[in-house]
């Protein structure tokens, strides 16, 4: 019966992995469901209009950077998730060792969040004052989206 147990909460885990691999995919191409909009990465046009070609270049290159960190991160948590799937569905699991397990994955989820904040910071300093308000619109309106898509979806 245990064995049974143990079974059905490692079947549950890894199901709930999936559910989270297609979000994580939807995450790395800017949020988005099915695809690319705007350029490239997912991110909206709208705030970039108005901006010139060596803006547009230095911004490509920082999101170029950003995206591969990220992807290093999102890597290094779907490693450690699976570490705690494999230290839960041991005979005897100890809570502490569960612990340890999602104090790493939260440790680098804080990482990739810091990560995002500091590239918005960054592509921030690129922008004049007209730009930095559109782009603080975009910033402020996709965090309203977020709430919103996961209060419907979760």
């Amino acid at each position: 019966m245990k064995s049974l147990v143990t079974t059905l909460f490692a079947t549950a885990l890894m199901t709930g992995g999936i559910g989270f691999s297609s979000l994580a995919m939807a995450d790395s191409h800017g949020g988005h469901h099915g695809g690319h909009h705007g350029h490239g990465h997912g991110y909206n046009k709208a705030w970039m209009e108005g901006l010139s070609d060596e803006q547009r270049k230095q911004i490509d290159k920082l999101h170029e950077d950003y995206y591969k960190q990220k992807r290093s991160i999102k890597d290094k948590i779907k490693d450690a998730k699976h570490e705690l799937a494999k230290v839960i569905t041991t005979d005897n699991p100890k809570q502490k060792d569960i612990d340890k397990s999602i104090d790493a994955i939260l440790k680098l989820k804080r990482e990739k969040m810091s990560l995002k904040a500091a590239h918005k910071i960054e592509v921030r300093k690129l922008l004049n004052k007209e730009q930095r308000v559109k782009f603080d619109e975009h910033v402020l309106n996709k965090g309203k989206h977020c709430r919103k898509y996961k209060r419907h979806h979760n």
